[in-house]
C-alpha cells in the first residue's frame, strides 16, 4: 500500500515552529509520508541543513536529518521555483504576532496554494487578522503549553511536554454547506493524528477561541510581570503585592471575555495562573526571554489586546493598561 504525501510547513520557525516541525519529521509511519519544510531566519536555516536539527529532550539530543529549512525572505522563492507542484497540506504561521500581516505579505503564494493555515501562535485575536487576508475556511487554530528555548541556530531545548489543542476558529460565524464541515474536520482529525504520532499530545476542541482566551490568561498574568521585574515565574508568587496585582490582571481580562461573550470554563483563572507559575517556577518566561534578548514583545497581542477589546465595549482595564504601557517603554530600552 502507498503511502500518503503530507507536504507541511512552517513560517517564522522559531522555537516553537522548529519543535514542532522537528517533531513532524521524526515520524515513521506505514500510512504517512511526511515533508517538513522550516521557513526561518538564515543562521538558523543554514545550520540546519549543514547538520540536521538538534531537539534535547531531558539528557537526550534527538537529531532530525530530514527536513530542510529556508531563509525566510528571499530564500523561498527559489524554493518555489525548483519544488514540486504539491501545495502544502498543512501552512503553520508561527512567527511573533506582532509579525503577522509581514508574514502573510511575504508569504502570499504558499498561503493561497495550501489547504489549510495552522495559527500556532500566543494571543487572542490573531485570526481576526489573517482572515482579512485568506478565506476563513482555509484557517486552524491551534494552542500549546508546550515549553520550549532556542537555544542557538540549530538546536532548541524542549523544556516542557504540555497538551496541543486545536480546532476551526469560525464554526459559528462561517456559512459552511456540509461537505465543507465534513473537510475541515477531516483536515483536523489528520493534522491531530499527525502530532499524536510524532508525540506531541493533541486533542481536537469544539471551541478553540475559548481556549486562546483562557491560555491567555495566563500569559496575562505572568508574561508582563515577569518581563518588569526579571523575575522568574515562581519568584513572582513570593511578593503578595505582585500576587495581588496579578489576579487584578486576570480578574480584567475574564471581565472583558465575559462582556464578548466567550463561553469561559467554570474555574477559578487566577488560581490556575499561580499554579502555572509553580508548575514552570524555574522558567523565565517568553515576554521575559524578548526583553533580555532586546527584543520586542508581544505585549499587543496579551494584555495589550484587553485594552483594545476594553475600549470597544466601554469597560476599564486600568492594570492592563499600565502593565501595556510599561512593557512598551521598556522596550526601547
Amino acid at each position: 500500500m502507498s503511502k500518503k504525501d503530507i507536504r507541511i510547513g512552517f513560517i517564522g520557525a522559531g522555537s516553537i515552529g522548529s519543535l514542532f516541525g522537528g517533531y513532524l519529521a521524526s515520524i515513521i509511519s506505514e500510512i504517512y509520508s511526511i515533508d517538513v519544510i522550516l521557513f526561518c531566519r538564515r543562521v538558523h536555516s543554514d545550520a540546519i541543513n549543514k547538520n540536521g536539527l538538534k531537539i534535547q529532550i531531558g539528557k537526550e539530543t534527538r537529531e532530525i536529518k530530514n527536513i530542510k529549512a529556508y531563509e525566510s525572505s528571499e530564500k523561498f522563492k527559489e524554493f518555489l521555483a525548483k519544488s514540486s507542484k504539491k501545495p502544502f497540506d498543512f501552512l503553520f504561521l508561527t512567527t511573533k504576532t506582532y509579525d503577522i500581516r509581514l508574514a502573510l505579505g511575504q508569504y502570499k503564494k504558499l498561503i493561497d496554494e495550501c489547504k489549510r493555515l495552522v495559527i500556532l501562535q500566543n494571543g487572542v485575536g490573531n485570526e481576526d487578522i489573517v482572515k482579512e487576508y485568506i478565506n476563513p475556511k482555509k484557517i486552524i487554530r491551534a494552542v500549546t503549553v508546550n515549553g520550549v528555548v532556542f537555544e542557538k541556530p540549530g538546536f532548541i531545548i524542549h523544556t516542557g511536554m504540555g497538551l496541543t489543542k486545536v480546532g476551526f476558529p469560525f464554526k459559528n460565524e462561517t456559512s459552511l454547506k456540509n461537505d465543507e464541515f465534513e473537510e475541515i474536520d477531516k483536515d483536523l482529525n489528520v493534522l491531530s493524528e499527525l502530532l499524536n504520532i510524532s508525540g506531541l499530545e493533541t486533542i481536537l476542541v469544539d471551541d478553540i477561541i475559548k481556549e486562546c482566551w483562557e491560555k491567555v490568561f495566563v500569559n496575562i498574568g505572568i508574561n508582563p510581570f515577569g518581563a518588569l521585574t526579571r523575575l522568574e515565574n515562581g519568584k513572582l508568587l513570593e511578593s503578595e503585592g505582585l500576587k495581588h496585582l496579578m489576579a487584578e490582571a486576570v480578574n480584567e481580562a475574564v471581565t472583558v471575555a465575559e462582556a464578548k461573550r466567550i463561553n469561559l470554563s467554570k474555574k477559578d483563572f487566577v488560581r490556575s495562573t499561580y499554579e502555572v507559575a509553580e508548575k514552570t517556577a524555574k522558567n523565565k518566561n517568553s515576554m521575559l526571554q524578548d526583553i533580555l534578548k532586546g527584543k520586542k514583545t508581544e505585549i499587543d497581542f496579551i494584555n495589550g489586546r484587553i485594552v483594545k477589546y476594553a475600549k470597544e465595549i466601554n469597560l476599564n482595564v486600568p492594570i492592563n493598561e499600565v502593565l501595556t504601557y510599561l512593557v512598551k517603554g521598556l522596550e526601547p530600552s
